[in-house]
């Protein structure tokens, strides 16, 4: 079997590697394990164009925003899907300082905050007693509705092959790369947290931090928001590949000391109180997950090829941005696997030549 691409992951970065990769023409196979719970399938899928407590604008929102929505509803037409909504934040304030933090940047970020226009049509929902900020825009993606119709087309163009990589069996020979009965031009690793166990990039300043998050039934809550106080509330409309408003995911954590990859009791019983502390409805949890996410110390991603081995490379490291940073940095990757084109210094792997090379 001959291909000029193989791609190991299907999350958002093997997602968007293919994709941009088939719009310009080239061949591809993609490798990818199936795990039902990966940090790409339980995101919440949300691009949001401020962050942190002292919502600071987010890296490249002016450039990532537009693009993404440009993207998302470019493969959503493809595949006869909608994935991507602009939807309003609403922040509730979580204490005082908060309120503070907001008020200082409205003025300077009037593109992207405001206030409602009556925080009482809020109160038989939620309690907040320091007042409501509106984020806008934000936009929403349904990932597992888009990673799985994307599955499906390459399955249907027999293209995807669902097993565990054996970096054992990878040769790289005479500029080409061999695996198992596969003949390809390049390989890509976009296998989250896998690539750090590859001789290849092991070295790279990865972070990974994990991640928790619970799937909620709320009867009655507006559907049409993200909500925020401490923890968010977002719209999960595809549960079991069904459109139903009931459905929200709640969380999440960002934890850089975990003793283990699983969900855990400390976080249900903590999300469960911030819950009933905030929303005035019953709410039911329907399931609770964690993944680890392949985040950089940089909080940067990783993009380009190896400097020893340049038929081997890597998309990754996009941690709690990947749905804004994967669609922008995977063309950049296609666009250098085609045209040879530069990849943005600030995402290129070029910046750990030395670490690399030696």
């Amino acid at each position: 079997m001959q291909t000029d691409i193989i791609i190991v992951g299907q999350g958002l970065c093997g997602t968007w590697l293919s994709w941009w990769l088939e719009q310009m023409g080239r061949t591809y196979i993609v490798i990818d394990e199936g795990k039902p719970v990966s940090s790409s399938r339980i995101a919440s899928g949300v691009i949001n164009p401020v962050t942190g407590r002292v919502l600071a604008k987010t890296w490249m929102a002016e450039e990532l925003l537009p693009f993404a929505l440009e993207a998302y509803n470019g493969m959503g037409h493809a595949l006869d899907i909608e994935c991507i909504s602009t939807v309003d934040i609403l922040h509730s304030f979580p204490t005082v300082q908060m309120k503070d933090a907001f008020e200082k940047r409205l003025p300077e970020l009037p593109e992207y905050l405001s206030r409602p226009e009556n925080d009482n049509s809020w109160k038989s929902f939620m309690d907040a007693p320091y007042g409501l900020g509106i984020i806008h825009p934000a936009l929403l993606i349904d990932l597992n509705l888009l990673l799985n119709k994307w599955q499906m087309h390459l399955l249907a163009e027999r293209v995807f092959i669902q097993e565990k990589f054996d970096a054992g069996q990878l040769l790289t020979e005479g500029g080409k790369i061999f695996y198992k009965d596969i003949t390809a031009e390049k390989i890509i690793f976009c296998d989250g947290i896998g690539s750090m166990e590859l001789p290849w990039f092991s070295r790279l300043p990865f972070s990974p931090n994990k991640g928790e998050a619970l799937l909620l039934e709320i009867e009655g809550l507006p559907s049409t928001h993200i909500y925020k106080k401490g923890l968010s509330i977002v719209p999960f409309p595809h549960f079991n590949q069904l459109a139903d408003t009931r459905y929200f995911w709640a969380g999440s954590t960002y934890e850089n000391r975990f003793e283990h990859n699983g969900p855990t009791a400390a976080f249900r019983e903590r999300t469960e109180q911030q819950l009933g502390n905030w929303i005035k409805l019953p709410f039911r949890v329907v399931d609770h997950w964690a993944a680890i996410r392949p985040a950089t110390v940089e909080r940067r991603p990783f993009a380009g090829m190896h400097p020893l081995h340049p038929q081997v490379g890597i998309l990754n490291g996009t941690g709690t941005k990947g749905c804004s940073l994967a669609p922008w940095f995977a063309k950049q990757l296609a666009e250098h696997l085609v045209d040879g084109t530069a990849i943005q210094p600030e995402a290129s792997i070029e910046r750990f030549s030395r670490i690399l090379g030696s």
